[in-house]
């Protein structure tokens, strides 16, 4: 039993995988396993993926496409190391990243960080720069997901006690925040860079469609429902909001901005403003 299992699902990654299993193996301990999940049929992705020769890696391929939610949570189920982290096909993991992360977990359950976004000729930009406790975490998930998922480290029954990858969903990370935190964990963003995060076309975030997707699937509205009302945010929902489209009084919102530290007050004041519809006071 590894202490680590860096699940990377895979489709259609021909051109970038190499480097993806190579920097994921770079960064990795030595007592850790990174489980490449192509989701078939994909031949050229896993003729490039089993190119790469080393102990801790394993090719899997199902002959039929299931989706990243099925992968990321066959991967799950058929393994048994104590920690499980994401990795995406197209992202550079940073050679510090699991030192990092690893580090972060005794303080915490599921440990995420900051990115380096690169891609589409266009020079790289850091993601915010910040570090987020679990409060602030939860205070902002209503109005932004601040979190890469694929810069994830996480405890395995963390993530099996908020059923984490069981249901589809248009935006598995997001109900699996909500529903790690309403189980009683500790999530957290570190400042520190902990992948390259490739922005490409074919991205499913890229869709014209995907923000409706995100905020009328079924999981989110469950996973957001249940948040607010545990936490007495439910405001949101009363003042005639929804997930995406939060709604408040100034004085409501501005509460939410004075929940986290000063140093991330204008990270908070933006996403809160520009996400909400600012009602008149009653």
């Amino acid at each position: 039993m590894p202490l680590l299992t860096v699940i990377m699902p895979a489709y259609r990654a021909q051109a970038t995988i190499e480097s993806a299993i190579r920097s994921a193996l770079r960064a990795m301990p030595r007592d850790a396993e990174l489980i490449v999940a192509v989701d078939g049929p994909d031949e050229r992705t896993a003729e490039r993926a089993q190119r790469v020769k080393d102990s801790r890696l394993s090719v899997r391929m199902d002959p039929i496409n299931r989706g990243t939610v099925t992968c990321m949570r066959r991967s799950l189920e058929t393994t048994d190391s104590q920690l499980v982290a994401r990795a995406d096909a197209d992202d550079i993991s940073m050679p510090w990243r699991f030192r990092s992360e690893i580090s972060a977990l005794k303080h915490a359950d599921i440990v995420c960080g900051s990115a380096v976004r690169f891609g589409q000729a266009s020079l790289p930009r850091p993601s915010y720069f910040g570090s987020l406790t679990s409060k602030e975490v939860g205070l902002l998930l209503p109005f932004v997901n601040p979190l890469f998922h694929p810069s994830m480290l996480a405890r395995r029954t963390t993530l099996l006690s908020a059923n984490a990858y069981a249901e589809h969903s248009a935006a598995e990370d997001y109900v699996m925040w909500f529903d790690a935190l309403l189980s009683g964990a500790a999530v957290v963003k570190l400042a520190v860079p902990l992948i390259a995060y490739r922005l490409s076309r074919s991205q499913i975030s890229s869709a014209p469609d995907y923000v409706d997707r995100v905020y009328e699937d079924p999981q989110v509205i469950r996973a957001y429902t249940a948040w607010v009302q545990a936490t007495g945010m439910s405001w949101l929902l009363d003042n005639g909001g929804a997930p995406g489209r939060p709604a408040g009084t100034r004085e409501q919102l501005e509460s939410v901005i004075a929940g986290v530290r000063p140093q991330t007050r204008p990270y908070a004041r933006h996403h809160v403003r520009s996400a909400s519809t600012v009602l008149t006071e009653s």
